[in-house]
């Protein structure tokens, strides 16, 4: 099975956060997009991808304008995640997918893996693995043109694309 692509409809999923509180996908379109990062904590790409997310999550959440949500969900334990919060220093929603219910509703076989979902539910955009030009594209969906996800020092360093 492959991941969801462009054009599916996102299955809907109410898991808890770090903090124990619940988080669905349905509220979090309520003000728009989505964005959805599948993750594990011991995956280097994951792991490389994920502090890129934390930049656009709190890019998003400082501007007054914006209404998109990004959720993580972490497919190993909540203790796990809680030391990948803290290690990468991430502030976004961390959601425990543990029984890997929801990982396995998106069809997913890799991570990271990251949706771009409409508020109708429709995914705009599939990304799976580290994909430079995906991931600037869907930032500039997100929190607009003048959001820079790289710096140009870190575009020049970093590899167009890894598999996860």
């Amino acid at each position: 099975m492959t991941a969801l692509a462009e054009g599916s409809t996102a299955p809907d999923f109410n898991l808890k956060d770090c903090r124990g509180e619940s988080c669905s996908l349905a509220k979090a379109l309520e003000h728009g997009p989505a964005f959805v990062v599948f993750f594990k904590v011991d995956c280097p790409v994951c792991q490389m991808t994920l502090p890129y997310i934390e930049r656009l999550f709190s890019y998003t959440r400082n501007r007054k304008t914006s209404a998109s949500e990004i959720y993580s969900l972490c497919q190993d334990n909540l203790e796990q995640a809680i030391d990948f919060k803290a290690e990468y220093q991430l502030t976004m929603p961390i959601l425990i997918d543990e029984d890997l219910l929801v990982t396995e509703s998106y069809g997913l076989t890799n991570v990271p893996s990251l949706f771009l979902i409409n508020a109708d539910y429709t995914i705009e955009s599939t990304i799976v693995g580290f994909d430079r030009e995906a991931l600037i594209q869907a930032a500039k969906r997100l929190a607009g043109e003048d959001f820079h996800l790289f710096s140009q020092e870190e575009a020049a360093a970093l590899p167009a694309f890894r598999p996860g």
